[in-house]
C-alpha cells in the first residue's frame, strides 16, 4: 500500500519562513523528510495543474476547472465555454486591492441569486450569464472563447490582486469589467443589509478555471480522500473512487492506494497567519505524521509520499521502510523545507 499526502503550503512563503519555522518541533515529520528521497520539479499550476495532470486534464488556457466542477454541482456544460466566477470581498489598501474569498465570509444562497440577477441584467447584452448553483461556487457562461489566462482564487487570496489579474489578447477588457461588476454590486440591497450587520460585502467575483468540457483519463491507481470540492470533482470525472477526508490517519482503512489532500495549512499561509499555520502544522504532526511514520516502521504501508505543489515548482518526498534504516541524511526542519 502507498500513501500520498498532498501537502500545499508545508514549505512557508518566504515572508514567513524564519517566524514560521523557529523553535517548531515535529520530530516525525523530520524524520519522514530526513530519510526521503527528495526531487524538485517545475510546476506550471500549484495545487490545480498538479490535481489535473494526475487526473489526465489537459490543459486549455487555463487548467479547466470550471465545466467539471459544474458538472460535479448538477449543471451540465454542453460545449459552452465556462469561467468559475466565484464570490469574493475585495478590500481597498491605498492604491491596491487585497482579495477575501468566500472562505471568511458566509452567504447564503439568496444573497448569491440576488447578484446574479443584478448581473445577468446588467451584462444581458454582453453574451454572458452567471449562475450561483452554490452560494460559494459560481459559474460564468460565455457565448464565445475569450483569448484570456486566469490564476485561480487560491492563488489571489490574502493578496494584492494585480499580479493575478487575467492575461491574454483579452485581458484588459476583462480588467475594465471587474471594475463594472465592483460597481454594480456596491449598490446591491444585500451588500447595504450585509455591511449594516457588521459582515464583509459581497463586492466582486473572481474569473478563473476557464475552458470547455474535455475527457479526463479514467483511472483507478488509487482513491482519494479530500473536503475540497475542486478535487472531488476532478476525481469524479475521471471515476477514481473518493471520500471526504478522514479526521487522521488511523481512520485510513482498506488495502488500495490513497492520495489525502491536506489543505490544514492552506488558510494560514494565504492570509499570513504565522500563529496559525505553526498550528496547524502540529495538528498535522499529530494526526497524520506521526501515525504514518509507525505505520511504515511496522510495514503496514509500502511507500509515504509527500508532495508540496507550489506556483513555480512540486516538492517531492519518497519515503520507505528500509530508507528509515539508513543514517540520519540531514540537519533540522528548516533545512529540509529550504
Amino acid at each position: 500500500m502507498q500513501i500520498t499526502l498532498l501537502l500545499p503550503d508545508l514549505i512557508p512563503a518566504p515572508e514567513m519562513r524564519d517566524a514560521a519555522l523557529n523553535g517548531l518541533k515535529l520530530p516525525a515529520l523530520t524524520t519522514l523528510l530526513a530519510h526521503g528521497d527528495k526531487t524538485v520539479t517545475p510546476s506550471d499550476g500549484n495545487l490545480d495543474g498538479w490535481l489535473c495532470r494526475n487526473f489526465g486534464v489537459a490543459k486549455q488556457q487555463d487548467w479547466p476547472l470550471a465545466p467539471l466542477t459544474l458538472m460535479a454541482d448538477g449543471g451540465e456544460p454542453g460545449s459552452a465555454y465556462w469561467l468559475r466566477a466565484d464570490p469574493v470581498h475585495l478590500r481597498a489598501t491605498r492604491d491596491k486591492l487585497m482579495l477575501a474569498d468566500s472562505g471568511a465570509f458566509q452567504i447564503n444562497q439568496l444573497e448569491a441569486e440576488a447578484c446574479a440577477a443584478a448581473f445577468n441584467a446588467h451584462f444581458q447584452a454582453d453574451g454572458m450569464t452567471l449562475y450561483p448553483l452554490r452560494p460559494d461556487r459560481w459559474y460564468l457562461k460565455l457565448d464565445h472563447t475569450p483569448q484570456l489566462i486566469t490564476q485561480p482564487v487560491s492563488a489571489a487570496t490574502g493578496k494584492h490582486i494585480d499580479p493575478y489579474l487575467p492575461a491574454g489578447t483579452d485581458g484588459l477588457k476583462w480588467h475594465r469589467l471587474y471594475n463594472e461588476i465592483q460597481m454594480l454590486f456596491f449598490n446591491l440591497p444585500i451588500n447595504d443589509a450585509r455591511e449594516a450587520r457588521g459582515e464583509m460585502t459581497v463586492n466582486s467575483i473572481w474569473l478563473w478555471g476557464g475552458g470547455t468540457l474535455g475527457r479526463t483519463a479514467t483511472t483507478s491507481r488509487f482513491k482519494l480522500y479530500a473536503n475540497a470540492a475542486d478535487a472531488r470533482a476532478l476525481a469524479l470525472a475521471a471515476a477514481c473512487p473518493n471520500d471526504a477526508l478522514p479526521g487522521n490517519a488511523d481512520a485510513l482503512t482498506g488495502s488500495d492506494d490513497a492520495l489525502v489532500l491536506l489543505e490544514t495549512l492552506r488558510g494560514a499561509a494565504q492570509y499570513g497567519d504565522i500563529i496559525g499555520w505553526r498550528e496547524g502544522m502540529q495538528q498535522l504532526e499529530s494526526d497524520w505524521f506521526a501515525p504514518l511514520l509507525a505505520r511504515l516502521k511496522s510495514g503496514r504501508i509500502k511507500t509515504l509520499q509527500l508532495v508540496v505543489p507550489g506556483a513555480a515548482q512540486t516538492t517531492h518526498w519518497q519515503i520507505t521502510r528500509s530508507a528509515l534504516l539508513k543514517l540520519w541524511r540531514r540537519g533540522g526542519l528548516a533545512e529540509q523545507l529550504e
